[in-house]
């Protein structure tokens, strides 16, 4: 009887153990041009920058480890609201990893933004949640 029972709690560590291990690396997922993501969350760490330039630079502030810090200019930047899709548009290869070129479609219209088009990191689209993949 107590073989039995300790049979049945390994396979079932077993069973979760591979469950948490599939499931953690499916969510390292290939974001692929046309994929749309939409912010389920009110407050995500997912932040769209206008200038590429400004995207590669915070990437290797965050990166470096002198504990430099510089002050970020947010007037070109936009935090992704609850409700807010981004559709990946163009991958780019940089030094510092992958970037995309996305289009946010917002949910709420805002008075200061001028144009539909940011550049984004990947590593953040973790709190997005995958809608749709589209063809065109």
């Amino acid at each position: 009887m107590i073989k039995q029972m300790n049979l049945i709690k390994k396979s079932l560590l077993i069973l979760f153990l591979l469950c948490f291990a599939v499931s953690g690396y499916s969510d390292a997922s290939n974001y692929q041009v046309g994929d749309v993501f939409e912010s389920k969350k009110r407050t995500t760490s997912v932040v769209l920058f206008e200038l590429k330039g400004d995207l590669l630079r915070y990437i290797r502030q965050h990166g470096s480890k002198t504990g430099s810090f510089r002050q970020m200019d947010t007037s070109y930047t936009y935090e992704v609201q609850k409700g807010d899709k981004i559709i990946l548009l163009k991958s780019y290869k940089e030094a510092e990893g992958k970037v995309f070129r996305v289009a946010l479609v917002a949910k709420k219209k805002s008075r200061n933004q001028d144009s539909p088009y940011y550049y984004a990191v990947p590593k953040q689209f973790y709190q997005l949640t995958f809608v749709e993949h589209l063809t065109e």
